[in-house]
């Protein structure tokens, strides 16, 4: 696929997105970018990344995969956390709960928009061809 035919779908749909050399990175909303790049002419590599205080991992730029392993790990440690303060009379389940539910919410949000994103990308350059 060609980076002008990429660049006409993008402005057809009105996506956010910057070129540089063989990489498209496509700005879509809450800090989540997409990056097409096109530096394989066999195929099209699509990743993603969270940028600048997304609701995920805060000012830190990782992929959501990493993301999501990321606050994994870290709700291991606030688990632990909260059984240690419930042992020395604490009780800190309800913000527990509140931190499954943030980072649940906003996992599947990030992972809905990502995979859409892919399959409307998929779907209009076959049509393109």
């Amino acid at each position: 696929m060609e980076l002008n035919k990429i660049i006409k779908i993008l402005e057809e749909h009105n996506y956010k997105y910057k070129v540089k050399n063989q990489i498209i990175v496509v700005s879509l909303e809450f800090s989540q970018n997409v990056v097409i790049d096109l530096s394989n002419s066999s195929k099209i590599v699509i990743s993603d990344d969270l940028v600048n205080w997304n609701f995920l991992t805060g000012c830190i730029k990782m992929s959501l995969k990493n993301a999501i392993l990321y606050n994994f790990v870290l709700l291991i440690f606030f688990g632990f956390f909260c059984q240690y303060a419930a042992f020395i009379d604490y009780n800190f389940t309800s913000l527990l709960l509140t931190f499954i539910a943030w980072v649940l919410l906003f996992s599947v949000f990030y992972l809905i928009k990502l995979e859409s994103f892919k399959l409307q990308f998929k779907i209009l350059t076959k049509e393109m061809d």
